[in-house]
């Protein structure tokens, strides 16, 4: 998902750790420096600045911070891909289930650490979260927020 690179000019109306609010003309704008940007600036409520960034759709994450003559180049770093996992079997998921008492009604799905599939025991349904190695975490009945062995 690509968002738009912004540049916009203002005053600093609130100052929260490393995220502010700059009033502009069109209106205020929550902006991340991230915490080692805001180790580079100092960020003080009154003051006028030039940023620029990438526009996502809660915050303008900053590149380029400007005031008082002082120019600061921020990199934010990006989130790890999640989608090249460590090889696991799904199988894996299946049979602990059904080790577990559990017959797994669904497809398991994969997420980074675990699975996650769907079983019935004693006619009820649950949603089963196994660990990659075959253990399982967690069993909650469908519907209900209790957990069980």
């Amino acid at each position: 998902m690509s968002h738009e690179r912004i540049k916009l000019s203002g005053r600093i109306v609130h100052v929260f750790a490393h995220r502010f609010v700059v009033q502009t003309a069109k209106g205020a704008v929550l902006a991340d420096l991230t915490p080692h940007g805001a180790d580079l600036v100092k960020l003080r409520i009154g003051a006028d600045v030039n940023l620029e960034g990438e526009m996502k759709p809660s915050e303008l994450k900053v590149t380029r911070f400007v005031c008082d003559d002082d120019s600061v180049t921020i990199e934010h770093k990006k989130k790890p891909d999640h989608a090249h996992h460590e090889p696991a079997d799904p199988t894996t998921a299946v049979d602990a289930a059904r080790a577990a008492g559990f017959e797994p009604t669904g497809t398991p799905r994969r997420k980074p650490k675990h699975f996650e599939l769907e079983g019935r025991r004693n006619g009820q349904d649950y949603e089963l979260h196994v660990e990659l190695d075959g253990r399982i975490r967690k069993a909650r009945l469908v519907g209900d927020d209790h957990e069980a062995a």
